[in-house]
């Protein structure tokens, strides 16, 4: 069964005349529901109780959410720091921030910060939150109090981690930290590199300064984790419990269980984490700084106006494990002008595709109901591409063909055509 992905108004057809797009841009802003994909010019702030929806943004200056506030971003860029006080929540996915992101609530145990898939160029710091970051890379610190829980999972940090304070536990798996490690004073299971019985998680952890542990008054395990420098124990009740797999230049303080090996001899150490391959998505754009197709003045011929033009070049990227087939169809709706409405039906097309890196074959040619048929006044294939197809991008057109009834009124008509990925 075929799944509708995308579904999004992009062009204007205009027969005679000229329409000017103007992009939404703007200075410091406030956000308030779903912003979409514009660009900040300056700082955006997310204000009280405020949801604040952003998907393939670019934020010039910062991100501040006020107390209540909710960020949830995807595929963003943002210039500048990211800064949460007492806000209900922040999520940030596939995205990349160039400052630093700072989130803690003093009022609250609900906050939360969860991190997926960024690109942090400096330090996160977080408290009286729950904080998750995953498959990130954090060109700083990450630094953590009084957090309700602590998960790291496959992150790379250049700095040191500290987390100080979690009553509801941490757990490390499968992280890379160029710094040293501190866990400390957490009241529920610190797992470092294993699970809550002490085996070996499957990601591993390298470490390349010190791992200090104390006064932990839980479950305290370590596996799976290579640390460069020395353990540091003290003041855990129960003692650390060491597993397989735990190699350390040095131990100092007590513990129970494996005694860990030294690290594997040689000049550098090399770590790196493979996530799970990403389910991947099937998404278009346009190629060109504007949505408008302009068919310009209808010339008359011997029993109808003709215009002609071609549709804004739109680029597919299939990211989608297993590089299923997908099509992208189109229909157009009626032209008007000034409330006369004209059939879509008698335009027509025939599309191309320009750049088939990614598999593409182009849809049919449909001529304008003029000559017989609806035009594309029901939907058409502009391109799709088979099951297996290359994984890459595609680039898709179309010639447009209109002709009019000579008993057509007047005036300059426009009409929006929509687009449709089905896979």
């Amino acid at each position: 069964m075929r799944t509708i992905w995308k579904a999004t108004a992009i062009a204007a057809l205009v027969a005679g005349g000229s329409l000017v797009a103007v992009p939404a841009w703007a200075a410091d802003l406030s956000c308030s529901g779903d912003l979409g994909d514009q660009v900040v010019a300056g700082n955006l702030t997310v204000g009280d109780g405020v949801d604040c929806v952003l998907g393939g943004a670019t934020v010039q200056g910062d991100i501040i959410v006020e107390p209540g506030g909710w960020l949830d971003a995807t595929s963003v860029v943002v210039e500048g720091d990211v800064i949460a006080t007492d806000a209900y929540g922040v999520l940030l996915d596939g995205t990349s921030v160039a400052g630093d992101i700072s989130a803690y609530s003093a009022d609250s145990e609900v906050g939360f910060l969860y991190l997926n898939d960024l690109e942090v160029g400096g330090s996160v710091a977080a408290g009286g939150l729950d904080v998750e970051v995953v498959d990130t890379t954090i060109g700083g610190s990450l630094t953590t109090q009084d957090g309700n829980y602590v998960d790291l999972v496959r992150t790379s940090v250049v700095g040191d981690v500290s987390i100080d304070g979690s009553p509801w536990g941490v757990s490390i798996a499968g992280a890379i930290v160029q710094g040293s490690v501190t866990v400390s004073g957490s009241a529920r299971d610190v797992l470092i590199g294993a699970d809550a019985d002490g085996a070996a998680d499957a990601f591993g952890n390298s470490i390349g300064g010190d791992l200090v542990l104390s006064d932990n008054s839980a479950n305290l395990r370590v596996a799976a984790t290579t640390v460069h420098g020395t353990i540091e124990l003290s003041g855990n009740t129960p003692l650390a419990a060491f597993g397989t797999g735990v190699a350390a230049g040095d131990v100092v303080g007590d513990y129970t269980g494996t005694a860990p090996g030294a690290p594997a001899a040689g000049d550098q150490a090399i770590a790196v984490t493979v996530p799970a391959q990403a389910p991947g998505e099937l998404i278009w754009s346009l190629e060109g700084s504007s949505a408008l197709v302009d068919l310009g003045v209808a010339d008359e011929q011997l029993d109808h106006f003709a215009a002609d033009g071609e549709i804004v070049p739109i680029r597919v990227q299939d990211t989608r494990a297993g590089n299923p087939e997908w099509s992208l169809t189109a229909q157009v709706s009626d032209f008007s002008a000034g409330g006369t409405p004209v059939s879509s039906k008698y335009l027509g097309w025939t599309p191309e595709v320009t750049d088939a890196a990614g598999g593409a074959v182009a849809g049919s040619a449909v001529q304008s109901g003029f000559d017989g048929g609806d035009g594309l006044s029901v939907a058409r294939t502009l391109a799709g591409a088979p099951d297996g197809h290359a994984r890459s991008a595609s680039v898709v057109g179309a010639d447009l063909e209109l002709k009019l009834p000579l008993e057509t009124p007047r005036g300059t008509y426009t009409a929006t055509i929509t687009l449709t990925a089905l896979s």
